[in-house]
């Protein structure tokens, strides 16, 4: 069968996903418009990333997406008003930060593999790695925060599933925690990231915060067996960070103009239900529901395909070659026993990769670990959204001690 293709429609905003391919210097050149010198400037310069061949590392490789956002940045003039117009809506402007990146086509943390930290550090090691106190500061030395009978009154009442009941208590939360803008930079201030940090992991679980390692404290909420610690050890770890996004924008922004640590930190969870590139949880939990049920998987793919509806939870914009943090959760999955009784952690990924092309992203890779262990419905994003709080207060961090303030204008239209 023909790989599906690709749904980018110009002038329009590029889609989330979409058959998007490496492609060699001299196609990347060529689409662009440009000599093989510019487009290595272009490198150089950070407005283009380079990926190692995977048959030869001596050849370098470029995302077509990301050749395709450029060529309509190029496309779009020179003028300022035009570029600050769109700059938002492409990816700029772009802000320098030394917390995650990719590079050669690996998740980064403060220059380190993401992957090999998850072989062994824990989710507070990577907020000590990311969040950079002085090295006699350990922010997790001193006990979890203390809640109100108010907080717990409202653990017991409100309905569990929503993610708006996470952000109601976090928001009631706050009025015990303290992180003002004016805190200086040192044990005061990495106690009160740390005191964030736990209490938001115990609006997520609703129990009262603790100071046991995150992984264990999701492993005991959710009633799994000791084996659990390991996969989701390592799922907090690939999740903490991942370059620039609107999660951690958020709190940058506010961050920015002084905002508390508990504004900035909540401003940044109400990211909960918006839908990122890939796919977010919910869909990708709805994808898996409705192909466990058909008696035949590539026809059900095939049938999706022809309606248009996409497959969330592959083809992640940032790997073209595939999603790292996917294939290794995944490898998990395939090593242990679980809940799967459809089969689909090891069948599916493979049957979309036949079809399409498209590799899965780390929301599927979730998604299949959470049913592997038998976690609940709603633990793939619980998850995520936990371990990337590490990165939140990380940027958050980073953007306090820039000293920059960040703001946008803007233009009336109206009558």
């Amino acid at each position: 069968m023909s790989k599906a293709k690709s749904t980018a429609q110009a002038p329009g905003n590029l889609p989330a996903t979409g058959n998007y391919t490496l492609l060699d210097s001299s196609a990347a050149a060529a689409r662009l418009g440009i000599s093989k010198a510019t487009l290595y400037a272009y490198v150089s310069r950070g407005l283009l990333s380079a990926t190692a061949d995977s048959s030869d590392p001596r050849i370098r490789r470029y995302s077509s997406f990301e050749v395709e956002l450029l060529l309509r940045r190029k496309e779009g003039g020179r003028q300022r008003e035009q570029q600050t117009m769109a700059a938002l809506s492409d990816g700029l402007p772009v802000l320098d930060t030394a917390l995650s990146g990719i590079r050669d086509g690996q998740p980064i943390y403060r220059g380190q593999s993401a992957l090999q930290l998850a072989e062994q550090a824990s989710a507070e090691d990577i907020a000590r790695l990311l969040w950079q106190f002085d090295a006699a500061t350990d922010p997790f030395a001193g006990p979890a925060p203390s809640l109100s009978a108010a907080w717990q009154t409202l653990c017991n009442t409100l309905p569990t599933g929503p993610s708006s009941r996470t952000l109601a208590l976090f928001a009631t939360a706050l009025l015990d925690l303290h992180g003002p803008a004016w805190l200086p930079d040192g044990p005061a201030l990495a106690q009160a990231c740390a005191a964030h940090l736990r209490a938001l992991i115990a609006c997520f679980l609703a129990r009262p915060p603790s100071a046991l390692p995150m992984h264990q404290q999701f492993r005991q909420a959710w009633q799994l067996p000791v084996s659990a610690d390991e996969p989701l050890r390592r799922a907090l770890v690939l999740v903490a960070d991942h370059e620039m996004n609107m999660v951690s924008f958020s709190a940058r922004c506010l961050t920015s103009v002084n905002a508390s640590l508990g504004a900035a930190l909540l401003a940044a969870m109400c990211n909960l239900t918006a839908t990122f590139n890939g796919g977010n949880s919910a869909q990708v939990e709805a994808l898996w529901d409705e192909l466990a049920a058909a008696p035949d998987l590539d026809a059900a793919l095939v049938r999706r395909l022809d309606r248009g509806e996409g497959l969330p939870g592959f083809n992640h914009l940032s790997y073209p070659a595939g999603d790292p943090r996917a294939r290794m959760l995944l490898a998990e999955c395939s090593n242990r026993p679980g809940a799967d009784t459809a089969g689909l952690a090891q069948n599916l990924a493979p049957a979309v990769e036949r079809l399409t092309g498209w590799k899965p992203s780390i929301d599927f890779a979730l998604v299949s670990l959470r049913r592997t262990l038998g976690a609940p419905p709603d633990a793939a994003l619980t998850l995520q959204m936990a371990g990337r709080s590490i990165g939140v207060l990380a940027h958050m961090l980073e953007q306090s001690r820039s000293g920059q303030r960040l703001w946008a204008t803007a233009r009336y239209t109206g009558p």
